[in-house]
This record gives structure tokens, sequence and C-alpha cells, in this order.
């Protein structure tokens, strides 16, 4: 008997347990119902504009009960609802916030070719001046280039045992959209230029009248080039394979001036091209031909340091000449 009294209690307080929740569920389907109606129907805004947003109340609010509803507010809604007025004056005409935020991207983003990116530090930084280039250790080629074009230009007429092939460097050139110079001179690599600078003032001072039968040549003028020579590609005049093309070409023909023996500019090329880096490997089959020797970075960074502190001294005395000059006014 008293077994069967538990039990039967037992059963009455479950069912009023479901009941509880069956209530609970429903009044709490009714609130989610009324959060899900829109604050603000539209973002769009306009001039002089007052926009009222409601907060959602906390998760604790909706689970608390009578505690939450007897707080209410002004709406009679069952839990408190913190309320911000935010008021936009605009004397311009309105734009949305997503047409803003189109306009705002616009200004930051830089259009590069069909594509736009957003502008780096470095593009906004000025151009190097010859000074910053020189702190940096990127010396400026235009004294070299202008004197290894000089040079060139000593033997306007180019010939060898195969004959005349005067026309073949201008039409290489023309090809690739350059000048004659920018292609002979400038599509060498920068420290064999340095090393051909410093070896050919050398020989200047010896009295030897050197000049330059070719200089860079790329795969296409490696072709038109006739006798012995290297294959397609494989040049180190600047051959795309052997040195990486235009700007890497590594090795030049040299020659005499009219009425001189290019044999005496050879012979001081072996008596004295190792210090310059410089060598001449095929006396024999290609005796005009001269390369980088071994490994000429060293060398090359000596020359560079040389004529940097040089060229240093040079603009301290004029600076100083300057002063002088103008306090003598």
């Amino acid at each position: 008997m008293v077994l069967s009294a538990v039990l039967s209690h037992a059963v009455f307080g479950l069912k009023l347990v479901a009941v509880a929740l069956a209530a609970g569920a429903a009044a709490l389907a009714v609130m989610n119902y009324r959060d899900a109606e829109p604050a603000v129907p539209t973002l769009e805004l306009a001039s002089n504009e007052t926009v009222v947003y409601r907060r959602t109340a906390p998760s604790h609010a909706r689970l608390e009960g009578t505690d939450a509803a007897d707080q209410g507010d002004e709406t009679g809604a069952p839990y408190p609802r913190a309320v911000q007025t935010v008021r936009f004056v605009n004397p311009d005409p309105p734009l949305s916030i997503a047409a803003a935020a189109r306009e705002a991207i616009k200004r930051a983003l830089i259009k590069v070719g069909a594509f736009v990116a957003f502008p780096s530090r470095q593009a906004a930084e000025p151009e190097p001046t010859d000074e910053m280039r020189r702190k940096r250790g990127m010396v400026v080629l235009n004294e070299i280039d202008d004197y290894l074009w000089e040079v060139y230009q000593r033997a306007p007429v180019k010939k060898d045992s195969t004959g005349d092939f005067t026309w073949k460097d201008p039409t290489a050139a023309k090809r690739m959209g350059l000048s004659l110079q920018d292609y002979v001179i400038g599509g060498m690599d920068p420290g064999f230029r340095e090393q051909l600078y410093n070896a050919g003032r050398a020989m200047d001072a010896d009295g030897i009248h050197w000049s330059m039968l070719s200089g860079f040549r790329d795969d296409y003028r490696q072709r038109l080039a006739a006798g012995f020579k290297a294959r397609g590609g494989n040049s180190l005049h600047g051959g795309s394979r052997r040195t990486g093309g235009f700007g890497h070409g590594r090795a030049v023909d040299v020659t005499a001036v009219e009425g001189t023996n290019p044999e005496e500019v050879w012979k001081w090329i072996d008596a004295n091209g190792a210090k310059y880096g410089l060598a001449r490997p095929m006396p024999g089959n290609d005796p005009a031909h001269i390369q980088q020797r071994g490994e000429s970075s060293k060398v090359v960074s000596i020359f560079r340091k040389k004529r940097v502190r040089v060229a240093d001294a040079g603009r301290r005395h004029r600076h100083k000449a300057k002063v002088k000059l103008a306090s003598a006014r």
C-alpha cells in the first residue's frame, strides 16, 4: 500500500513538470517571435534623420521568468531593452552605407593596368637620388657605359676573317627595340662592365688603342654570328641558357683601332688581364674573345669601392671650390 501511494505521487509530480515545461516553451516561442520583428526597415539614411536602435535582450533575461518581466519598460516588453538614439545631419545628398564603403575603398586603391591593388609604402617613396644609390651600393654606371660606348665606336667598321658584319648589332638592337648603345653595352653584366672599364683605362694609359668588335649578343644575334662560335643560347656574350640573357652578358670580342695591330691588345690582356679578372681562353680558335676569369666578384667590389672614393673626393673638392669662390665675392 505504501509503495503504491509513493508511485502515484511520483507520476502526478512528473505530469506537473511536463505541463510547466510545455508552458515555458510556449512563452519562449512568443518572445522569439516578437524579437524577430525588424527594428529598422532599411539602412538607407536620409538627411537629418533620427534612427532608434533597440538592443535585443540578453539570453539570461529570457530564462529568468518573472524577475525580468517585473522590471518591464514603457513598450510593455517582458524584458528590458536599451534604447540608443542616433541623429544624422547630412547637408549633402545621403549615401547608403554600402555606397560610402565603396567610395572609401576606391580612394584607398590604385589602378595597375587592368588590376586594382592597395598602394605600397615603397610605391609612395621618392625616386632615389645618386647619393642614396651610392649609400646603398647601387653605383650609377653612366660613366662606365659612356666610356665603353666611346671605345665601341673607335672601330666603326666591324670585320674579322669572316668578313664585314657591321650590320649585325644594329639589326639585333632594332629587333629588341633598343638603341645600339643600350643593346651592346647595357646588355652586359654591370660587374663585367666595371672590369672592362678599369682594364680599358689601363690600356689607354699604356698607349694600347683598343676597341670592341661586339659586346652583348642575344640568341638571335648569336645565330647571325659566323665562324667559331657557341651554339644559340649557350654564348657567354648573353645566351639565354648560359647567362640569363640581356643584362647578364659576360664576354666581348676586342680589336684595335684602324691602323694598329689587334695582337697588341690581345698580348696586353694575356699579360695583365688576371688583375682585372679577365681572360682570353681561346687564343687559337677565337683570339678576340675576352671573358670573366674565375671568381671575379672580389675584383669587381675592389674596383667599385675605389671608384666611389675617387668620386667622393672629387665632389668634396668641387664643394670646397664653390665655398671659396662664394666667400671671395
